[in-house]
Parts: C-alpha cells; sequence; structure tokens
C-alpha cells in the first residue's frame, strides 16, 4: 500500500504553503496538486524556476509513467477523474460528496459502463504510476496530493492502492472569502457558499475514514507557530520529527500550484487583509450563510 496524506481544504487556504513545508521533509515527496488541468508548456513553470517541458524531473516523470505503456502528456495528464466523452458519467463522477446511498449510486453507475470502466482504470493506473515515480525520484515514503477536492478523495479510496490520510486544513472563512473575491472576480455570497459546501464535504468525507485519519489543521497555526504545528502534522503521517524553518527552498522543489509556488521569499506571513478590505456587507452576508460553522473551527 502506497502511504498518501491528502490535503483537502477550500481554494485560497494556505494548501501551497502547507504543499511547501511537507515537502521540505526529507521523507515527503510530493508535486502539489496531482489533479491538475490544461496548461500552456510554453509558458508555464515548475517551482524549480524551468519551464514545466525543461524541467529534468518532470522528463523523468514522464518518461517513467510511459515506460509502464499508459498515456501521459504534461499539457493535460489524464489525472484527474473525469469522464470528458460521456457528459452524464462526467457529471456523476464530479457531484458533491453525499451520504452512503448517493456514493454507492455514483460507484456503480460508473462502473456500468464498459468503456467508462476501462477510462477509470487508465486514469487510476497514471495516478499510481504518477506517483510512485515521483516517490522514487525524491527518495521519499509519503506522498502528499495537494488538490484540495474531496470528490477526488472519493476516487482515490476507491482505488484500493493507498494507505490515505488527510490534513483538513482550514482558515478563516472570511479570509478565503476575500482572496476568492479579490483572485476569482466570486461574488461574496458564492464564495461563502462554497467555503461552507467544500467543508461539509470534507467532515462527510472524514466520517467515511474515521476521525484517527484525518487531522484539523489551521492555516494560521501555521503562520503563528509554524515548528510546533508541523511536528504535529509530521507525527500524525508517520515521519519522524524534522525542524522545518521558513526557509523551506533549501531543498528543490516540482511544485505545481498557484503563484505561491514562484516567490523567491521564503518568509511566512500570516494574510489577514480581510480584516481591512472586507466590504461590510460582505462580512455580514458570511456571518449569515457560513458565520455559525466558522465559530465551530475556532474563528470569532
Amino acid at each position: 500500500m502506497i502511504r498518501l496524506v491528502y490535503v483537502a481544504s477550500p481554494s485560497f487556504s494556505g494548501s501551497t504553503l502547507l504543499t511547501f513545508l511537507l515537502n521540505a521533509h526529507p521523507d515527503v515527496a510530493t508535486i502539489g496538486e496531482l489533479k491538475w488541468g490544461e496548461i500552456d508548456l510554453e509558458t508555464y513553470q515548475c517551482s524549480c524556476g524551468s519551464r514545466l517541458c525543461e524541467c529534468r524531473f518532470w522528463d523523468a516523470v514522464s518518461k517513467a509513467v510511459r515506460a509502464r505503456g499508459l498515456p501521459f502528456d504534461l499539457a493535460r495528464p489524464p489525472t484527474d477523474f473525469r469522464c470528458r466523452r460521456r457528459p452524464w458519467a462526467d457529471r456523476i463522477a464530479r457531484a458533491r460528496v453525499r451520504g452512503p446511498m448517493f456514493e454507492r449510486i455514483r460507484s456503480a453507475a460508473l462502473a456500468v459502463v464498459p468503456a467508462t470502466r476501462r477510462n477509470w482504470l487508465v486514469i487510476a493506473a497514471v495516478n499510481r504510476a504518477v506517483i510512485e515515480a515521483s516517490l522514487d525520484l525524491q527518495g521519499a515514503q509519503v506522498f502528499a496530493d495537494a488538490s484540495k477536492d474531496p470528490v477526488r478523495l472519493i476516487h482515490l479510496q476507491a482505488c484500493g492502492h493507498y494507505e490515505i490520510r488527510v490534513i483538513h486544513l482550514i482558515r478563516d472563512g472570511r479570509g478565503v472569502t476575500n482572496s476568492a473575491i479579490k483572485n476569482q472576480d466570486m461574488s461574496a455570497e458564492f464564495a461563502a457558499r462554497e467555503w461552507l459546501r467544500t467543508h461539509r464535504q470534507i467532515e462527510l468525507m472524514s466520517g467515511r475514514l474515521g476521525g484517527d485519519r484525518v487531522l484539523r489543521v489551521a492555516y494560521e497555526d501555521l503562520c503563528r507557530a509554524l515548528p510546533e504545528t508541523m511536528s504535529h502534522v509530521f507525527s500524525f503521517i508517520g515521519v519522524n520529527n524534522a525542524d522545518i524553518s521558513e526557509d523551506y527552498h533549501l531543498k528543490e522543489h516540482h511544485v505545481l500550484g498557484n503563484r505561491m509556488r514562484l516567490r523567491l521569499t521564503n518568509k511566512v506571513r500570516l494574510d489577514e487583509k480581510w480584516r481591512t478590505t472586507l466590504k461590510p456587507e460582505a462580512l455580514c452576508l458570511f456571518e449569515r450563510l457560513a458565520g455559525d460553522r466558522n465559530r465551530a473551527y475556532g474563528y470569532e
């Protein structure tokens, strides 16, 4: 069984920071978001600074996957659990995490069409090949997938290849809402509802996995108490404690994700811009929609 730690969270919760901190440990390998969409190979840079198509690490991963007779294209690798040629199956595959009855129906529906089932087996095999290649190239024991999406976690669990532990990454929902408005031009209402929906799905998955397999980590604690928080994380995922400083770029990383992957500064800084930039009407709306859940996570 492959030891897999999965970072589950809404977007803008600090997953890229956590990815770098995890990858700074010698026994942990990660590429950030193993689920990634179409990218422009002419411009997209690996976090090592090279263009992705010129990165030696990614060239080695690509060759290792193809050596198993599997398809692999860096521009859009088949690592996302999708059924793009069958819209009805794709809707089922991507539907939000729900209760046990729905999940049994989802599983049965995706297995009923032979072509879809074959496609699913290829996706599962490519994911495993990329993970095993990354572990081998980085000399690590544990792979971290920071794809965040709780639905992807359902599909990874169904593969049966992984011993899964989940880091449920939380951040004050007002900060997440502010970042979503700023970076993705979301409305405050949509951002707040998406934050709430994602956490509900993660908690449903946590119930399926069992409490001892899930660790809740706060972005704010990563910024304010980095050594203590990461010590707790390393103990949870079953690796020896290591001194991880803010200078996590001492180790070369090959991480995919947001623009933070390319920052030269290593300073871990708490982002609470929402306190001065989130408009009063947006604050009131968030409180009405998600204030109770935010307080349940310890945010007053």
